[in-house]
């Protein structure tokens, strides 16, 4: 079975296996939650159970199962922003309304998965809605976005929403065992991952905690420092975008857990635990006040990176700002001057 292969979710897969075995399946889904957590597994099993030769339930081995699994079923269609975009745009939605009018091409059911359906743009969103209000018989429709709150009202309205959580550690550090990884580097991806698979994988590919590791000293060091030493580190860590929005994952990742220290939770729920003594003197030194300020300005400077505000700027603006709040704890003065 499909399903069986969806792993921390079963809550969602309970759902859908009693709707499909009812026979009492809405019309359109909304997948809400964290990428890599599972949700565009679950929509390959569900479109394929649409259209399964021998179950309810897609039973993984018969020819039409077998294309929705390498996504080359020709009754299943998968809408995502064109290469090198961003954005959903209305022509491709125009393209999917007009294919979910026609017959399905091999089975019984036509499924149109929208991966990204926050990325929609308004147009396309609205374009979209008709549809979604009067679907025909035969197409199904499954929308996978971050949350509900990501598309507009009007969209989420009209779906049946199911919300997947993100992986916990013990599954996360299971699945990555069983792609090979040794279990301590495991543990080290799955904490910080956050829950996400496609994550993990992507830090194992790229040597993320073998590149981060160098970056440790500095962070450590950052509220010491002077305003040249600041804008290097600026410099350097705005080279790109990709590079400063991993930086500053890392930086979220290394104040929660000095915040976690300060609060006083058990070990066990540090990410990078192999750095106690530093996070522990970091956590003296620093008061709850002043981390959640930090941690508010990485999450503030992530959000602006996500925007296409210029990266360099937006580092250097960061820096400036953990290294006030390291030293007084205060944030209502943003002003470099007394630096």
């Amino acid at each position: 079975m499909l399903f069986d292969r969806i792993k921390g979710q079963e809550s969602a897969v309970r759902i859908l296996a009693r709707a499909l075995e009812s026979g009492r399946m809405p019309t359109t889904f909304l997948f809400t939650g964290p990428s890599g957590c599972g949700r565009m597994g679950t929509a390959l099993a569900l479109a394929a159970s649409f259209n399964c030769e021998n179950s309810a339930l897609a039973c993984g081995s018969c020819q039409s199962c077998r294309l929705h699994i390498s996504n080359s079923h020709p009754d299943l269609v998968i809408v995502r922003p064109p290469e090198g975009k961003r954005v959903i745009v209305i022509e491709q939605i125009r393209t999917l309304i007009e294919r979910a009018y026609l017959m399905p091409l091999m089975g019984t059911t036509s499924t149109f998965i929208v991966d990204g359906a926050h990325l929609m743009n308004p147009n396309a969103a609205n374009a979209l809605l008709k549809t979604l209000e009067e679907p025909p018989a035969t197409s199904r429709f499954i929308l996978i976005a971050p949350d509900r709150d990501s598309v507009l009202p009007t969209v989420s309205s009209r779906c049946r929403i199911l919300a997947f959580r993100p992986l916990s550690r013990s599954v996360m550090e299971a699945l990555l065992e069983a792609e090979g990884i040794d279990k301590k580097r495991a543990a080290l991806l799955a904490s910080m991952a956050r829950g996400s698979m496609a994550r993990g994988l992507e830090y194992h590919r790229e040597e993320i905690p073998e590149r981060m590791a160098q970056e440790f000293g500095p962070l450590s060091s950052l509220h010491e420092a002077g305003p040249g030493r600041l804008l290097d580190l600026a410099k350097g860590w705005g080279k790109n975008r990709t590079e400063a929005l991993k930086i500053t994952e890392l930086m979220a990742q290394w104040y929660r857990d000095i915040l976690v220290l300060s609060e006083g939770a058990p070990r066990e729920q540090l990410i990078h635990s192999s750095h106690l003594a530093t996070l522990r003197t970091l956590a003296e030194e620093l008061g709850s006040a002043s981390l959640s300020m930090i941690l508010e300005s990485i999450e503030d400077a992530r959000e602006d990176l996500e925007n296409n505000t210029n990266v360099e700027l937006t580092m250097d603006n960061l820096l400036f700002r953990l290294r006030k709040f390291g030293r007084t704890g205060q944030g209502n003065t943003l002003s470099r001057e007394g630096f």
